[in-house]
């Protein structure tokens, strides 16, 4: 009967515990469960790859090397997967809005394969999440430069698997794009203020011809929105400012929460070295790692 009026809001919904994984990844930002199950970490050391041994978990740093093949450290933050290979921006300083901006690709058939810069992205003020759009070109969330708002930029990729160009694909007039999903035909974008003090919103989009049309808000707050991850019932989100991660439904339906400090990415497991159902977080300040036992339900 708890239970039912909870899920009704009559009730508070009981606050879940994290348990730890690993740590050590300084200022941890995204996360990224691949297809064959290889899971990557990034952040301002660099893209980590998370091993679990049957036992324990630990973490191997990939080599970043640049155009001229010199190893290089940057501070990465969205992650996506294309035809087998993974893709990552980073920028040299986070701080820095004129700073250069990269974007790094993975062959991920090489176990023991290393970050090659390909691109460097223009226009581009604090890079953030990443998907893959379904004619296979790259979408980047640009935050935008503090008080102004963000974009949308697409990058087509070729057959080689090189970027051709970018483009802008969406403008902001009022929100700050963050964190980026797509699921068939549909987007998914966590937007904040101007100010990052406000109302923040996770918007669903209709894929056309023309970029993202019809926008529905699927859930609001009044805390900074990170970065998220899709459920069979729902969406898990990071809310950064409000040191939580709420598990909703798409029609705005608190199903639970779980206190982190700062958590700036979640990722739905589908089985294998965590049991599926089980959210990872990241948590920015301490670079821990996290796990919510059953907190989500089956990824889309």
């Amino acid at each position: 009967m708890k239970k039912i009026l909870a899920l009704l809001g009559l009730l508070p919904l009981a606050v879940q515990a994290a348990v730890p994984l690993l740590d050590g990844v300084q200022s941890a930002e995204n996360q990224l469960l691949t297809q064959s199950g290889r899971w990557f970490v990034s952040g301002e050391n660099g893209v980590f790859e998370g091993d679990f041994d049957g036992r324990v978990f630990s973490k191997q740093r990939l080599t970043a090397r640049l155009l001229n093949g010199q190893a290089h450290q940057c501070y990465f933050l969205g992650m996506t997967e294309r035809q087998g290979r993974l893709y990552t921006v980073c920028t040299d300083n986070v701080l820095n809005p004129l700073a250069t901006k990269r974007l790094f690709v993975l062959n991920l058939a090489d176990p023991a394969g290393e970050l090659n810069e390909m691109f460097n992205p223009t226009d581009v003020v604090l890079p953030n999440g990443m998907a893959t759009l379904p004619d296979g070109s790259l979408l980047l969330a640009d935050s935008g430069a503090p008080l102004l708002p963000g974009k949308l930029l697409r990058f087509t990729v070729n057959a080689h698997g090189a970027v051709d160009g970018q483009s802008v694909y969406y403008r902001y007039v009022l929100n700050k794009p963050n964190g980026l999903k797509v699921d068939g035909q549909r987007l998914y974008v966590s937007l904040n203020p101007l100010a990052y003090a406000g109302l923040s919103q996770l918007r669903r989009y209709t894929l056309g011809a023309a970029g993202p049309q019809d926008g529905v808000v699927l859930f609001s707050s009044w805390w900074f929105l990170d970065d998220f991850t899709l459920s069979s019932d729902g969406v898990v989100v990071a809310e950064f400012l409000g040191n939580r991660v709420v598990h909703v439904s798409e029609s705005g339906q608190l199903l639970r929460e779980a206190r982190v400090t700062q958590p700036t990415s979640v990722q739905l497991w589908r089985g294998a070295a965590v049991p599926a159902g089980d959210v990872t977080v990241t948590e920015r300040g301490s670079g821990r790692l996290l796990r919510l036992p059953g907190f989500g339900a089956w990824p889309r």
